[in-house]
């Protein structure tokens, strides 16, 4: 029996539709026993309608981007409700499906644990990260599909090795504060005033000679415009390089879903990631402890 299992496709607000490949993989008639939506997957009738060709058995949860309910069917003039959390038996399993804005910390281990249990689920399915996630805790096991079109993933984009940097500069921000605090008053108050001027003829010295100063660079600094437009033309304007950084945004722009093989107690998850124009196959086998 198979299950296949995709999740936020943002259809049509951040990616316009499947990969061809996938869509092809797909389109084999009475194959897929069940077809479940882990959130964000609601907004296009073309890829629902896609769906339900694959597998007439389709369940859906919602999304943060989803509305309440599927839209209204024509013969029954009746509006679905979008659940948050569903759970469906397959050979020997009970599999949970949820998405991932309903897990608090978002992506946390232990969380999606205790939903687990809660639900009293062998699977647990959850979508949300676009990221690509399978592994076991506690004798469960935990799929995430990612996104199934490679939509681009709005959460802060830090990945966990760089957590331990940020907590060091941190540390180091907050140590800086501290010993500024311990400083006296009196000591903090010198350090940010300069000599004072003495007053009489000094100070005024002082004062025109500032002044001519400033009319010297005003002066300096309308010649180096003139001089810029006559070399540019006057119309064009002048473009400065700019060093951006680059981020690396863990998940976004790889498609990819997955397909669990259900036989008995066994489950083979099946993992299709879309990479350089090619699809690669990944197998994951779980076996139920009775």
């Amino acid at each position: 029996m198979l299950v296949l299992v995709l999740s936020d496709s943002h259809i049509p607000d951040r990616a316009i539709d499947l990969p061809l490949k996938f869509k092809k993989l797909l389109s084999v008639p009475n194959k897929i026993s069940q077809a479940v939506l882990l959130g964000n997957c609601t907004k296009s009738f073309e890829f629902l309608k896609f769906v339900n060709e694959v597998s007439s058995n389709v369940v859906i949860v919602r999304g943060e981007y989803d509305n309440g309910f599927l839209p209204a069917n024509k013969q029954s003039r009746t509006r679905e409700t979008i659940p948050i959390n569903t759970v469906l038996k397959q050979g020997d399993f009970k599999i949970g499906c949820c998405s991932g804005y309903t897990i608090v910390p978002k992506n946390d281990p232990l969380s999606l644990l205790a939903l687990a249990r809660q639900l009293d689920v062998d699977i647990m399915l959850w979508g949300g990260t676009h990221n690509v996630e399978a592994f076991t805790l506690e004798d469960k096991f935990f799929v995430n599909p990612g996104s199934c079109t490679g939509a681009f993933n709005t959460d802060w984009p830090f990945t966990s090795e760089e957590y331990p940097k940020l907590t060091e500069s941190n540390r180091k921000t907050a140590e800086a504060s501290e010993v500024k605090e311990k400083v006296p008053a009196t000591e903090q108050v010198s350090e940010q005033v300069s000599e004072p001027v003495k007053v009489g003829d000094t100070e005024q010295e002082a004062s025109i000679a500032k002044k001519q100063e400033i009319s010297d660079n005003k002066v300096e600094k309308n010649e180096q415009v003139q001089s810029n437009e006559e070399n540019d033309g006057g119309d064009e304007p002048i473009e400065d390089d700019l060093e951006l950084p680059e981020l690396e945004i863990d998940g976004s722009n790889t498609p990819s879903f997955c397909l669990l093989d259900i036989q008995g107690s066994t489950c083979t998850l099946f993992i299709y990631i879309y990479v350089d124009g090619e699809v690669k196959v990944d197998k994951v086998v779980y076996q139920k402890e009775n």
